[in-house]
């Protein structure tokens, strides 16, 4: 997985992105994966978070792998993301490949 490219066009998202309004956010991103190969998440860092949204991104990175493309974070998982993942458990042993899309850091 690479970081963001400088040409990658950025998709923001909404700042409440929780199971209220999953489904619209759901939509929004299958739209432009259909559109294009690569998704660079803009999250906003006041952006509220819940599971479903991990869950949302975890599965939108997988379809986009089937296609040959991939779904990017513009920035390491910061505030209310930083805080479902690790609530979540979703930070305990990661892999090398999950530490570098949800924080960015680099793989050996």
């Amino acid at each position: 997985m690479s970081s963001p490219l400088p040409g990658d066009a950025p998709l923001t998202l909404p700042a409440t992105l929780t199971i209220k309004n999953i489904l619209a956010v759901q939509e929004l991103i299958l739209d432009f994966l259909n559109k294009n190969t690569t998704a660079v998440l803009d999250i906003d860092e006041e952006a509220q978070i819940d599971l479903s949204f991990v869950q949302l991104v975890t599965a939108a990175r997988k379809q986009a792998e089937m296609k040959a493309g991939q779904v990017l974070l513009a920035r390491p998982a910061t505030g209310d993301l930083y805080d479902v993942l690790k609530r979540g458990g979703f930070l305990d042993d990661m892999t090398p490949e999950a530490a570098h899309f949800w924080l960015h850091q680099e793989t050996n």
